[in-house]
């Protein structure tokens, strides 16, 4: 895909996927993880965009696999996908046969966060979420339950990868690149003047992404 047309995907809003596959779910890895085997006998691993499960090793973890296991285990689904992570993983929409998305799904049984890493917002999500959250609804159950990018974060932040081939989807917020709306600058946390607070600013899954948005390096970032 050419720089001009990623940012027109970056651009939409994340449910105008680009490419589409079709294929039955042999494998259910985690709440937010599911490999599918195509027609073309392609063992396809792929991770659902915009939510963010409990990891295997988590509270909740667990019960978020069975449940995806359970809604889509040997089941037919087709993935609306833009772009593959550095694990081949096609990060996108799964549509189930009855139409719903797997995505939706997960989250409204509470099993799963809104992975907010992907401008602009879904206010689709935002609200399943929240009614998750106010009906104690899986995971929610618990008084805090931490985020599945808190239980990863790692002690050493990851550098910041410069193309989607080279980004692990779990990491984007451990990467940390941030972009300023006003000065169309963007930062990431090895940066001398990395933002404080990052409230207003928008977070971006590698350096192409902000790049094909119109933002580039700050000057304290570049390496000449």
């Amino acid at each position: 895909m050419g720089l001009l047309a990623l940012a027109a995907v970056l651009l939409a809003a994340p449910s105008a996927w680009a490419e589409s596959m079709k294929g039955k779910v042999i494998a259910v890895n985690s709440g937010d993880s599911i490999t599918i085997l195509t027609e073309k006998d392609q063992v396809v691993p792929v991770r659902l965009a915009n939510i963010d499960a409990p990891e295997i090793k988590q509270s909740f973890g667990p019960q978020a696999q069975r449940f995806v296991e359970n809604r889509a285990l040997g089941l037919t689904v087709k993935v609306n996908y833009v772009w593959t992570d550095r694990h081949r993983r096609l990060i996108g929409d799964v549509v189930l046969p009855d139409g719903k998305l797997l995505n939706e799904v997960v989250l409204r049984a509470g099993y799963a966060w809104h992975y907010r890493v992907q401008a602009p917002f879904s206010p689709v999500l935002s609200q399943i979420e929240y009614q998750a959250w106010k009906g104690k609804m899986g995971l929610w159950i618990e008084n805090h339950p931490v985020p599945p990018w808190e239980f990863r974060r790692e002690e050493t932040i990851p550098a910041p990868p410069d193309k989607p081939e080279r980004t692990d989807y779990d990491k984007i917020l451990m990467y940390g690149i941030v972009g300023d709306p006003k000065t169309r600058l963007y930062y990431w946390p090895s940066c001398k003047r990395y933002p404080g607070k990052l409230e207003g600013t928008r977070v971006f899954a590698n350096k192409l992404e902000a790049e094909s948005l119109g933002f580039r390096a700050a000057r304290e970032c570049r390496v000449d």
